[in-house]
């Protein structure tokens, strides 16, 4: 009986917290690696050995603790493994594969600025909903009980703001005429 109610529980907690615990981590650590969904299973596995074993007071605090202490450890190996191959390339004498190139560079901030251009034809609402999701990590839920907004006009605000990143970013990296995107921004933003 006592382990059926344990795994009704953890069933809920899984339910209740993985979307928002992915949503999270993702937006502090980003996409990966470590993908933030299998950092987020090892959390939720971690809760459920330790918890026959001993009683976890707080399971939400606990399992966004171990989820940022997993994602640490990666990054950790992660910067080791790169100061490894380093020392390799350094004692051959070859310069890291990683080392971007000035046409990199070059390319990496034209697509910044594109990018910056496009938010800058956003609404104030736009800006003020994609930052509450994206940087702050905030669920739909949070931000329409902090803005009074309904979770579908959110859900709707956010995803035209990000299907015109989308599309702009695609636009460049397809044709990479600046003329091409600077359309879509007019004819995207409404102006």
């Amino acid at each position: 009986m006592i382990v059926l109610m344990k795994s009704k529980f953890f069933d809920q907690l899984y339910q209740q917290y993985w979307p928002e615990l992915c949503v999270r981590l993702q937006a502090r650590f980003g996409a990966g690696p470590p993908d933030p969904e299998d950092i987020a299973q090892q959390a939720f596995c971690k809760y459920s050995e330790l918890c026959n074993e001993q009683r976890i007071d707080n399971p939400k605090a606990f399992i966004y603790t171990v989820a940022r202490n997993l994602f640490i450890d990666q990054f950790r190996r992660i910067d080791k493994q790169q100061q490894v191959m380093d020392q390799i390339f350094e004692e051959l004498d070859i310069a890291p594969v990683y080392e971007d190139s000035a046409e990199q560079s070059a390319l990496q901030t034209e697509r910044n600025a594109l990018i910056e251009k496009a938010i800058s034809t956003f609404s104030e609402k736009q800006k003020q909903l994609m930052t509450m999701s994206i940087i702050e990590g905030k669920s739909y839920r949070q931000i329409a009980q902090e803005t009074g907004l309904p979770i579908a006009n959110i859900s709707r605000t956010i995803t035209a703001a990000q299907t015109l990143l989308d599309q702009t970013i695609r636009t460049w990296e397809y044709d990479g005429s600046v003329d091409n995107v600077t359309y879509l921004l007019k004819e995207g933003s409404g102006q």
